[in-house]
């Protein structure tokens, strides 16, 4: 996205609101914004919150959207705008908001108003739906569907259509709407039949080469941990050895180098004496090469008992939790699965027919360059 494809949506999204454009610069955009712009991108919620509390009139908040940061005149305050921006961001979230659907109905100009005479508009139905089929890798489908609620029929690109054609949010002199001879949810019923139908006609060997990769992955995971339970039995014997031994070590010097040490009887009592009027701190007993047991036993410090412990929270896992949380991890990473997204949509009243387009011929039209473009 260019920074004058940036520019193009930003004054897009402003004119539909309404907002008053202070400042028109081919280098930056001063704008006053308007309420619901202001609390979607405006950052003051307290602001607002308090506006709406005490009842009063709120003062608008002026920004300036600078689209070329390298020519922003001197002692202007502006913000960079590009597609990064958290700017950006918020209003592409405020589009999602209140552009996500819409009602718009078809405008027929040049009519002679001698001829003119009571035209009906047929309610459709569009959808935009982006399926995505998903393993370990990743493709996305979009699909442009237009559901007639009053004659139940199906097309495909009929976004295209749709911008071939003159709309209004208002409905135009001398025309009316038919009755709808289906519901909402039963067209959505249709629609999800006829992404059922498409996802027919795709290569299916994705999912099998996903499975495949899954398999070769659960079957290295299985050789690791037969191996690791091989030898976890010869690791466990060599680690009773090693605390046996360092049990007995320290039964036979309970502590350690200062056992070594044989005091005369006839000083030992000022030496005793001396060592409780200066006793040695944990910093310097570490600075001596002494083991932290040993500081603890000299000083009497309790130890709390093994089997006092609770260890339910920070327990090691078992070889076998860890064998199934990685077993859980792989198949959801490689499980092939199917993920369909509505996009966005509206409520169309038509007197045009759009062509009907069947599900095979779907695949081709829908790389034309004016299907790839969404509501």
């Amino acid at each position: 996205m260019q920074q004058e494809q940036v520019r193009q949506f930003v004054e897009r999204y402003l004119a539909s609101f309404s907002a008053h454009i202070v400042e028109s610069h081919p280098d930056y955009l001063t704008v006053k914004l308007p309420v619901d712009v202001d609390k979607d991108i405006g950052n003051r919620p307290f602001y607002w919150s308090w506006v709406e509390k005490m009842n009063i009139a709120y003062q608008p908040l002026v920004l300036t959207f600078a689209f070329h940061p390298d020519r922003i005149p001197d002692g202007l305050r502006a913000e960079y705008v590009h597609l990064g921006a958290a700017r950006m961001q918020q209003i592409f979230e405020s589009t999602k908001k209140h552009g996500r659907f819409l009602c718009m109905y078809e405008q027929k100009t040049g009519v002679p108003s001698a001829s003119r005479r009571s035209t009906p508009l047929v309610p459709w139905l569009g959808l935009n739906l982006k399926v995505s089929l998903l393993c370990d890798k990743k493709r996305d489908i979009l699909l442009y569907l237009g559901i007639n609620l009053h004659n139940p029929r199906v097309v495909h690109d009929f976004t295209s259509f749709l911008f071939r054609l003159p709309l209004s949010p208002t409905i135009p002199d001398y025309f009316y709407t038919t009755d709808r001879r289906i519901t909402v949810p039963q067209a959505l019923a249709m629609a999800e039949q006829e992404v059922t139908n498409v996802l027919k006609l795709e290569d299916q060997t994705w999912a099998e080469e996903a499975r495949s990769r899954l398999q070769e992955e659960l079957d290295i995971l299985a050789a690791y941990y037969e191996e690791l339970a091989r030898r976890e039995p010869e690791s466990a014997e060599k680690d009773t050895e090693d605390g046996a031994k360092e049990e007995e070590s320290i039964e036979d010097d309970p502590l350690g180098e200062q056992s070594t040490t044989v005091l005369d009887p006839a000083v030992q009592p000022t030496a005793s004496a001396d060592a409780v009027e200066q006793p040695q701190s944990f910093d310097e007993y570490r600075a001596t090469g002494g083991r932290i047991l040993d500081f603890l036993r000299a000083n009497g410090i309790q130890v709390t008992p093994k089997e006092e412990i609770n260890q339910k929270e920070w327990r090691k896992s078992t070889p076998d939790e860890e064998r199934q949380r990685r077993m859980d991890e792989l198949i959801w990473q490689h499980e092939p699965r199917i993920d369909v997204q509505f996009i966005n949509g509206g409520l169309f009243y038509l007197s045009s027919i759009p062509p009907l387009v069947s599900t095979s011929q779907q695949k081709n039209t829908s790389k034309s360059p004016v299907s790839g473009r969404i509501l």
